[in-house]
């Protein structure tokens, strides 16, 4: 699992749980900090949360190249993975980013289909990351798409992993990783919801009344 924010409190609070490899950004997500990139990236680095990924930005390849360049440079210790944007310009940077160094981690994003997913499987991407909620909302079936490219990886033994992106309910998550998706990426409100069910909550203040009552009892 991922947690998608930038948020420090939200980082904090979901990394104590040990159940996140880390975290990822984007340009959206980050500009709701109102803060630096460069500064929002290192204050996450700061809490060695694991993995942090961070989106490219550019027009043609050699912007895109360059910002590559720039974010990788922000941490010295390989904790950055990159995000590249999926189109034709995004599958030349990923060809050149890993005959420059075969070890980046790269992520690509904004998936919308299976057969942009299975070109960014065989152009070397690391991860792909399908929008689901985005894809459900322009009528198309994100859990068929991630089924088609899990197939695809599997088959072909692809050293590629599906992470699902883009979430509005508990239930797109679900259904993501039952069509096959090896791990998805969440907001914070969204692990919230998964967790503190309202039956489960329900249950767990009875226990805990039932115990305190016990306490007095003997």
């Amino acid at each position: 699992m991922f947690l998608d924010t930038a948020n420090i409190k939200e980082i904090k609070d979901a990394t104590k749980m040990g159940v996140f490899r880390g975290v990822t950004t984007n340009p959206t997500i980050l500009l709701k900090e109102n803060t630096p990139r460069v500064k929002k990236i290192k204050e996450i680095l700061d809490l060695s949360v694991g993995l942090v990924y961070v989106q490219c930005i550019g027009k043609t390849v050699e912007e895109r190249l360059k910002d590559c360049e720039d974010i990788l440079s922000l941490d010295s210790e390989t904790r950055i993975g990159l995000k590249v944007p999926m189109d034709i310009t995004g599958l030349e940077v990923v060809k050149l980013l890993k005959q420059k160094n075969p070890d980046h981690r790269i992520l690509g994003t904004a998936i919308y289909s299976a057969d942009q997913g299975i070109f960014a499987a065989l152009a070397g991407c690391n991860s792909i990351a399908p929008y689901i909620n985005r894809m459900s909302n322009n009528d198309l079936d994100p859990y068929k798409a991630v089924s088609i490219i899990r197939d695809f990886i599997d088959e072909r033994q692809l050293n590629c992993e599906i992470l699902g992106a883009s979430f509005k309910n508990t239930n797109q998550v679900i259904q993501t990783l039952a069509s096959g998706a090896h791990s998805v990426t969440i907001p914070y409100n969204i692990f919230e919801k998964m967790m503190n069910k309202e039956l489960a909550v329900s249950a767990i203040e009875t226990f805990n009344r039932h115990g305190e009552m016990l306490k007095e009892k003997y």
